[in-house]
């Protein structure tokens, strides 16, 4: 009877626990599952009943959230993005490498954003910014310029180590680096399944990428 009791005892709050979280618990569940749907079935397509019921909440708990679907989107851009770029710049903080191999770990990391399932909201964000344009405002301001300073740290840091070459205009560089990075992720889940002269892999892809920018940065 005792060891009945123990065994209810600690298997009660597991049981329970999917059934007890708090409301506010739900937003991030909430924006994911909308970051599937957007990506996989595209923005316009996707309604906020059927996020709720991909996230397994009521079909009204989204309102809850979001007074609306450019809101959720909103949520989803950063449910997808902050985390990737937080992860970034604490690296650049403490990163002991070269510069050259600083940049490189951006740049792969970048892949695996990529090609992970949140990579999709590169293509869904610049696919939907005309017709909603605070939500592109939304992305520039606070994840677009936060990326794009990653690669500004980085050079910065190489010319200052005299790893790197002199650079006249350090955030236009920073642009040049950053825009073939987002324009092939685009491609990647745009165009590329539809060219039949595409052999292009992302391995090669990558692979020319770093060897291009690097001979240009060395000294």
């Amino acid at each position: 009877m005792d060891t009945d009791q123990s065994v209810n005892t600690t298997s009660s709050p597991t049981e329970t626990l999917p059934r007890t979280r708090r409301p506010e618990d739900r937003a991030p569940e909430i924006a994911r599952a909308a970051l599937e749907l957007f990506v996989t079935r595209g923005f316009a397509a996707t309604k906020l009943e059927d996020v709720a019921k991909a996230a397994s909440v009521s079909k009204g708990l989204p309102y809850l959230y979001f007074k609306n679907k450019e809101e959720l989107f909103k949520a989803v851009i950063t449910e997808a993005i902050g985390g990737p770029l937080a992860e970034a710049s604490d690296m650049i903080d403490h990163f002991q490498g070269t510069s050259e191999d600083l940049l490189r770990e951006l740049v792969l990391g970048f892949r695996a954003f990529e090609e992970s399932p949140a990579g999709g909201v590169v293509k869904l964000i610049l696919a939907e910014a005309g017709n909603f344009p605070d939500v592109a405002r939304f992305f520039c301001a606070h994840f677009d310029l936060r990326g794009r300073e990653l690669f500004i740290r980085a050079l910065r840091r190489g010319v200052q180590r005299k790893e790197f070459r002199q650079i006249e205009d350090i955030e236009t560089t920073a642009i040049i680096l950053a825009q073939p990075l987002a324009m092939f992720s685009v491609w990647k889940r745009s165009l590329a399944p539809y060219d039949p002269t595409n052999t292009l892999s992302s391995d090669q892809f990558y692979a020319a990428y770093l060897d291009f920018i690097f001979k240009g940065l060395r000294p």
